[in-house]
């Protein structure tokens, strides 16, 4: 089975890794900008999509992949998610136990550093989730039919809201897995999608309206329990899908935006790594006090920063594994 490649999808992922990039340059330290109304108010839109986009796209592709054994699957995932997560935590504890005045968390101690590794996703936590999702889904996804699947669907959108177990450090972080595992499913549903519907000029005229007035005019006055966040998660996927595909053959931004999809999780690797020299540069030796001016130019100085270091490191090929490329 040859493997299909959509050009629209880096696309998406170079779109999601930017905001990625851009929803780290809100730093906490060292000033503490997440209370600012402004920066709430822009973290509140773009965290409509920009994860949620990451595991939709995983599962669609996913779909269109050869069908593989579970050892098979198993080797796959951990030479491109689980050598990245080790080496990352690994490199970072260095770096925080050799200049702890530079990083905002700091070690408590080797074992408690090694245990939030292993049970609580460490830092790279969404690294450590998709691994998780691409451990227990592919067994399953193949015995099951479509109207099946959308009932898993709807009881993991019940579960992850109504299990116990606070989001951000459950063990295993399993109310992110099952979170997130919403959003792979779905997009493994969407397999047999006409693309044209994306394509189509008329939707995604429909998906723009939709995603300014939900996802970015209302999305700090409505909540509705368990429902709500699903609403927006997915209108802000089906946005970004959609404006890929206008983007695709646009020559100044897709192929840069595809550049960025492609090395996604590079770019993801080196962002802890980036945010600390800029956040230094920026506030520390630059003393820029304007918020927006401090987000915006840390925003650009890991993007720059990165792509340079991508375009060295690609070329290492010990180096490429373990930054998951």
């Amino acid at each position: 089975m040859a493997k299909i490649h959509f050009d629209e999808i880096d696309i998406v992922k170079g779109i999601a890794i930017l905001f990625v990039l851009w929803h780290h340059s809100f730093i906490k330290f060292p000033i503490y900008m997440l209370d600012i109304p402004w920066c709430k108010y822009a973290m509140a839109i773009h965290g409509t999509f920009y994860l949620n986009v990451f595991f939709l796209v995983s599962g669609y592709l996913f779909a269109h992949s050869k069908p593989r054994t579970f050892t098979e699957n198993f080797k796959k995932k951990a030479s491109r998610l689980l050598i990245p997560y080790l080496s990352y935590e690994v490199i970072n504890l260095g770096v925080k136990m050799a200049l702890p005045q530079l990083v905002n968390r700091k070690v408590g101690g080797q074992v408690e550093y090694i245990e939030n590794m292993l049970f609580k996703g460490g830092e790279l936590w969404f690294v450590y989730v998709l691994f998780f999702i691409f451990l227990i889904w592919p067994p399953i996804l193949h015995r099951l039919c479509k109207k099946s699947l959308l009932g898993v669907i709807i009881l993991l959108m019940i579960a992850s809201n109504i299990l116990p177990g606070n989001f951000l450090d459950g063990i295993f972080l399993y109310p992110r897995v099952l979170s997130y595992s919403v959003f792979f499913l779905v997009g493994y549903l969407l397999k047999d999608m006409n693309r044209e519907i994306l394509k189509n000029n008329r939707n995604f005229t429909i998906a723009t309206v939709l995603f300014v007035i939900f996802c970015c005019f209302l999305v700090q006055t409505i909540t509705v329990p368990y429902i709500w966040q699903y609403v927006l998660a997915f209108i802000g996927c089906w946005f970004v899908w959609a404006l890929s595909f206008q983007l695709v053959k646009v020559k100044s931004i897709g192929p840069a935006l595809a550049f960025c999809g492609k090395y996604s999780l590079s770019f993801y690797w080196l962002n802890g790594f980036a945010l600390v020299p800029a956040r230094m540069i920026v506030v520390k030796l630059l003393h820029v006090e304007s918020t927006p001016l401090i987000a915006v130019s840390i925003f650009l100085m890991c993007v720059v920063s990165e792509v340079i270091a991508i375009m060295i490191l690609k070329k290492i090929p010990c180096v490429r594994t373990m930054v998951g490329m």
